[in-house]
């Protein structure tokens, strides 16, 4: 897993100048489908996703998790806590009769304290039968680790520093696709239905979208373990400002990657095309050129980025695993995580060796501003207001792995009092994996002259 991700983290570094992005979460997707298995309900104003949860809620979560509420509502209340309203009586029963939980206080539960990251993880693996009593499979300290390692946190689901109902939401969705200890053919869902806690119809379409995102993350993760790879893509976008369009760009390439993953710097990249532009006058300016047709190179090898750009050459320092390193606990998290994690998608549809697959642009918008706030370029501190309009992917698969794969995106900024909406698509198809691919790289690199800071790392004309 760790050099699946490592791979994936390195092939979104080196095309990164192609995108920018970042907005506020929101995982209704998944509350909806919680929803309609009757696990998650919300109150007289909605679902509340942007507060956090209290103890009392995540309480009430756990034991419909644990197919409990039917068993729950009969019991008689005794426990000692005297500070329940009647609703919250019997779920508390419950876990009290059932050692889950001991409460604040040996009188008091404090139900309308704040649910913690910490605190719900505990609960959801309780639910999928993992204990933390003494000798049991992990400590309350360690839960959100010990989450990571099964699958249950991801880098999408869980925001220890800000939790809220609406990761409540994400990570129980997650949960139900999570295997149950000691049985991994046996999701949580799946055991809920064979309980009789959830109804088998009702269950029907959440299980074919488990089975159906299973098999698009094992294509994937197939995909993503090819260290080398011959690709063919075509990027295209339009750009509108205040909605007239200023802006349209195709840029069809040839991208060529063979990735050294025990030292990413001495990976070698090449990616070949030809940009296309056409631009409004207004934003050319006056007398300027407004259709622009031009071959590019880039070249990445020996920590350095090579970019040819027609009459320019130049090149920068550029370490993958210095990149990393700076990502920290994200890049970290990433390694333990899905490569898709599931509360950031809404629907997955198959046709022969085809599969659509439609994201949550709310959840998309808020998985992205969570990543750049936690490397400082956030909206406060870029006052770009950023938002993900629809997204959605299209692969095809052979042999298990993706070989093509279409995708379109509406992403929208606000700056200032102006709002600009880029609508791309990307068209993409691989061509060979395998030894059978070699990456060229110009002989001519020495010529390169310094973008910024210098780079002193030898040019390199070997292939």
């Amino acid at each position: 897993m760790k050099r699946k991700m490592r791979m994936a983290v390195a092939s979104v570094l080196a095309v990164a100048s192609l995108a920018m992005s970042a907005g506020a979460a929101s995982y209704d997707n998944c509350a909806e489908r919680l929803s309609d298995l009757g696990l998650f309900r919300g109150t007289e104003s909605g679902y509340e996703l942007d507060r956090a949860p209290t103890r009392a809620e995540a309480g009430v979560m756990l034991v419909r998790l644990l197919g409990a509420e039917e068993e729950a509502q009969a019991l008689e209340y005794t426990a000692p806590f005297t500070d329940l309203e009647g609703w919250e009586q019997p779920y508390i029963q419950y876990l009290y009769d059932n050692g889950l939980t001991t409460g604040a206080t040996e009188t008091t539960f404090e139900p309308l304290n704040t649910c913690s990251a910490q605190m719900y993880t505990t609960f959801l693996l309780r639910a999928l039968g993992y204990s933390d009593a003494a000798e049991g499979d992990f400590t309350y300290a360690d839960a959100v680790d010990f989450g990571k390692s099964i699958g249950l946190v991801d880098m999408a689901n869980c925001n220890e520093s800000n939790f809220l109902r609406d990761h409540v939401a994400a990570m129980s969705l997650t949960a139900l696709n999570t295997a149950v200890k000691d049985d991994a053919d046996t999701k949580l869902l799946e055991k809920l239905v064979a309980d009789g806690a959830v109804e088998a119809s009702a269950a029907e379409d959440m299980l074919t979208f488990f089975e159906n995102y299973d098999a698009y993350v094992e294509a994937a993760a197939a995909m993503n373990e090819e260290t080398k790879m011959d690709v063919s893509a075509d990027v295209a976008a339009t750009v509108d400002i205040d909605g007239q369009q200023v802006m349209t760009l195709s840029m069809p390439m040839n991208m060529k990657m063979d990735m050294n993953m025990d030292n990413l710097d001495q990976s070698q990249i090449s990616m070949t095309g030809t940009m296309n532009l056409e631009m409004d006058e207004a934003l050319a300016g006056e007398g300027a050129e407004t259709s622009i047709s031009q071959d590019v190179s880039y070249y990445y090898a020996d920590g350095v980025y090579y970019m040819n750009l027609g009459d320019q050459k130049v090149k920068m320092d550029m370490s993958f695993e210095d990149a990393l390193a700076q990502m920290g606990d994200l890049a970290n998290l990433a390694e333990e995580s899905a490569s898709e994690p599931i509360c950031l998608i809404d629907s997955i549809t198959t046709s022969g060796n085809t599969m659509t697959v439609t994201y949550s642009a709310a959840g998309m918008s808020g998985f992205i501003d969570d990543v750049l706030s936690s490397m400082g370029m956030d909206e406060a501190a870029t006052g770009v207001d950023f938002n993900m309009g629809d997204v959605t992917s299209t692969v095809t698969i052979e042999n298990g792995a993706i070989r093509a794969m279409s995708m379109t995106a509406v992403i929208n900024l606000g700056i200032e009092e102006m709002t600009l909406t880029m609508d791309m698509s990307t068209d993409m198809d691989i061509n060979a994996t395998g030894n059978s691919v070699t990456v060229d790289v110009p002989d001519d690199l020495d010529s390169y002259t310094d973008l910024i800071g210098g780079a002193d790392a030898p040019a390199d004309a070997a292939a």
